[in-house]
């Protein structure tokens, strides 16, 4: 019986010399290509039906001072949750159109005009959102005295411009919406007075968010998250077809550099899986002033061929089941060394030294899984979405499945439960089952329940 030695396996000259069948080739490409028009169908669907609800309603113009720019993309995530649709000039004016006349026209014909006014405003001689400010008033004057339309929003304590709107009045006897004294508070003010696209839809968009299902998160190979919202993920064994509606600049412009093939290999994460990607086609369509990404991803399957080598563990006090436990702590409750219940922990540096290797993954990262346990991922995104608890439940779930899933720590995730205990304190239930990694022991279950700390002072004490 021949044999092949791990050591002197070559992987790239197995692939060239077993080239797959091109009459094999042909039939996926024929498949992809009905699959890919069945896409677009749905896809010119759905823009029929968004052109049918934008009868009730066009859009909501928000102007705004750059400085501001953060608060801004935050009202804007929240408003297009609700159902609102938004005209706001990072994501809406095209490349080579004449900037002005595009502003004056979605001012024109947007059904409310938001201008969110700030300390920074208050400061600038010159900024947009004076012009913008100086087309709305002039169709302010002309709109009925008792109509709704023109809104002011405070982004912090700051004055309203004392600026003329006819009769006799100005800007400051406009009520205004405050949303840096009671965020929630504010937003709901807005959407009391505006009706919204599809009520139906709405609701089914808010169970979404609070099941962690209204986004997919990308992470490039820099370690940079990406959470963009999605219509449809259509994911069978070869390729992953999405429709996307980002929502910040930020967002779009990933979008823009996986189009023009800055990404070769990305982590991707939907609900409760996760696979490392590679873009194979990236395009869009804009129309009514939104824009819809088309994204097919296909697999990477580099290093596949090691999916199931055996880690060596190099002490014997430890088996792969309690080298993987101490893996999903760092993950999930950023746990040290130090804090690990291990017999390890007092032992000398060239043990610890061993044990880091281990619980970090770096053995397996060879083999192609790429990411390693350095630290728990949880801390970060908390301290940028700490004034957003759902949100940050939500994102916090969604990346600790992708960073579960392909650190190589667990590849069926049974359990993961995310709760704020306290501001600065989370709490994790998590149960899962580790990869098989040896053909002649069977994986038992991995189980967590435990006290992510959210900041440096809480990890301290």
């Amino acid at each position: 019986m021949n044999t092949i030695k791990e050591n002197d396996f070559d992987y790239e000259s197995y692939t060239r010399d077993n080239a797959p069948d091109p009459s094999q080739i042909r039939q996926g490409s024929e498949a992809h290509k009905r699959r890919r028009e069945a896409f677009k169908a749905r896809l010119i669907n759905h823009v029929n039906a968004e052109t049918k609800l934008a009868r009730e309603m066009r859009h909501v113009f928000i102007s705004y001072c750059h400085e501001n720019k953060d608060l801004v993309d935050r009202l804007c995530h929240t408003l297009i949750s609700k159902g609102v649709d938004i005209w706001i000039d990072w994501d809406n004016l095209e490349p080579g159109i004449p900037w002005r006349q595009a502003i004056q026209k979605a001012i024109q014909h947007g059904d409310f005009f938001i201008a969110c006014f700030s300390k920074e405003y208050n400061v600038r001689d010159k900024t947009f959102m004076k012009e913008e400010l100086s087309i709305a008033i002039e169709i302010l004057q002309q709109n009925p005295f008792d109509r709704i339309w023109f809104i002011p929003v405070k982004l912090n304590e700051c004055q309203i411009p004392n600026i003329k709107i006819g009769e006799g009045r100005t800007l400051q006897e406009l009520q205004y919406v405050n949303l840096y004294e009671n965020w929630e508070t504010g937003v709901q003010q807005i959407l009391n007075i505006m009706p919204t696209r599809n009520p139906e839809l709405i609701n089914t968009v808010d169970g979404q968010n609070d099941n962690g299902e209204s986004c997919v998160l990308f992470r490039s190979m820099n370690g940079q998250h990406f959470f963009i919202p999605f219509q449809e993920v259509l994911w069978d064994s070869q390729d992953i077809s999405l429709m996307l509606c980002p929502t910040s600049s930020e967002q779009t412009s990933f979008l823009c550099s996986m189009r023009k093939g800055k990404h070769d290999v990305l982590a991707f994460a939907h609900q409760e899986d996760a696979v490392w990607v590679k873009p194979r086609e990236v395009s869009q369509l804009s129309t009514k002033g939104r824009t819809i990404w088309e994204v097919i991803l296909t697999e990477d399957t580099t290093g596949k061929a090691f999916k199931h080598k055996t880690e060596k563990v190099y002490t014997k006090h430890l088996t792969l089941d309690q080298i993987a436990l101490l893996r999903a702590k760092r993950l999930l409750l950023d746990e040290k060394i130090e804090a690990a219940n291990s017999p390890l922990t007092q032992s000398s540096i060239f043990h610890q030294m061993l044990l880091e290797t281990q619980i970090r993954g770096e053995l397996s990262s060879q083999y192609g899984n790429r990411l390693q346990a350095l630290t728990s991922p949880i801390p970060g995104l908390y301290q940028y979405f700490k004034n957003r608890p759902e949100t940050f439940l939500k994102y916090a779930r969604l990346t600790s499945i992708l960073h579960l899933r392909l650190s190589n720590t667990a590849e069926d995730i049974h359990q993961l439960d995310l709760k704020l205990v306290k501001p600065t304190a989370l709490q994790v239930r998590f149960k899962g089952r580790r990869p098989h990694q040896n053909v002649y022991e069977e994986p038992t279950l991995i189980e967590i329940e435990g006290i992510c700390p959210l900041s440096e002072e809480d990890s301290n004490t």
